[in-house]
């Protein structure tokens, strides 16, 4: 632009200097300057159909406020162009913040060759952010002249996934006696030590005195010759369930803080229950499916890979009973401790508020180490 307007002022100086000497060269000057952009027009015009852009993200996680590498493989075509090329790249942020535009800027020259341009994306906000090109706009070498670049050479990629993750803090927790003998019902079983659940079978081993008489695997004890036991497996089930409340009401503005710290303070409660062992579930309302979801969560690595699931985390208007959705579609004995996170920042457990977390990253990192979460 600055260009454009600059060369606009040369042309508006060569008029006027031919209007007031009465100069046939600063008028001829002037035909050529005011034809020139349509030379470089027609010179444009025919390599864009020759111009394909693809986008490809080397490193789809990295840390909140740090940069990632951004590489376009831009193909020219045998017209020499040796412009710039404006490649504007949409992040769809979660939580139904506003979209996030970044325009990135390269050259490419003709003859048929591949040019790896490689960019930096700064990651200020938290959560699984959709990366797409939206629009591109190809320049001439004197940066006069901006043609857009029609849409089916970019238009047709598919976006780009990546994650920022929060800054994940330990924070006390205190699992009881009751939470670590949870059994529960599930469809993960121990393959540490046996239970009474009859639907899998942990072992086969010889009988001992006070084996119960319908544990006899009579079959078997047949053919060896000897009392063989089956011995049962214990189910693993979750003592904690997590229900991430993404109720909002309408026409509230939630700040861009409250939503980073949402992500900040789930994957930091996930993190610490697993430090102490802890499984647990966390739940959520999908409202693209408008059906009910859960991760469970058993390693670190799960973590990551729930903050994948979460995805485009949505918030919706109507208020829904989670709880009910949940055993609705999931006939299973619920956990021993049920902590909900609203989008006000508020953490329930069993339905009484527990903690408020408000400010920066910094303040709801240091609300969380000084208040121990019994579970």
């Amino acid at each position: 632009m600055k260009r454009l307007i600059t060369y606009l002022v040369v042309v508006a100086a060569t008029m006027y200097t031919a209007v007031l000497y009465n100069s046939t060269s600063f008028l001829m000057l002037f035909y050529v300057e005011i034809a020139l952009p349509l030379l470089l027009l027609c010179t444009l015009l025919p390599a864009l159909h020759q111009i394909r852009v693809n986008m490809e993200l080397p490193v789809p996680v990295v840390e909140q406020g740090q940069k990632t590498p951004v590489v376009f493989h831009i193909e020219a075509g045998a017209f020499p162009i040796g412009g710039k090329t404006a490649i504007l790249v949409k992040g769809k942020l979660p939580m139904g913040q506003k979209n996030e535009k970044t325009w990135f800027y390269t050259h490419i020259a003709g003859g048929h060759k591949v040019s790896r341009i490689k960019a930096e994306y700064h990651a200020r906000c938290v959560g699984s952010i959709k990366m797409e090109i939206a629009q591109v706009w190809c320049y001439d070498f004197l940066g006069l002249v901006a043609v857009p670049l029609p849409k089916k050479y970019w238009k047709t990629l598919e976006p780009e996934t990546l994650l920022v993750l929060p800054r994940i803090c330990d924070m006390p927790v205190l699992v009881s006696r009751q939470s670590r003998d949870f059994a529960g019902e599930s469809e993960e079983h121990s393959k540490e030590k046996g239970g009474d659940d009859p639907s899998e079978v942990f072992q086969i081993r010889d009988y001992q005195p006070g084996d119960k008489l319908r544990s006899i695997h009579w079959k078997l004890s047949a053919k060896t010759g000897e009392l063989m036991v089956r011995e049962q497996s214990l189910p693993l089930g979750c003592p904690v369930d997590i229900y991430l409340n993404l109720y909002q009401p309408m026409g509230h503005k939630r700040h861009e803080n409250s939503r980073d710290g949402y992500l900040q303070i789930i994957a930091s409660i996930c993190h610490s229950l697993i430090v102490e062992g802890c499984r647990h579930h966390v739940i959520w309302f999908d409202v693209q499916r408008e059906d009910i979801r859960r991760y469970r969560i058993e390693n670190e690595e799960n973590i990551y890979e729930m903050l994948f699931r979460l995805g485009q985390l949505t918030t919706y208007y109507e208020q829904r009973d989670l709880q009910e959705l949940y055993h609705r579609k999931y006939h299973e004995t619920p956990g021993i401790t049920m902590l909900e996170l609203n989008t006000e920042l508020v953490l329930k457990k069993n339905g009484e508020v527990v903690s408020r977390y408000s400010g920066t990253d910094d303040d709801i990192e240091r609300q969380l180490e000084a208040k121990e979460l019994m579970v």
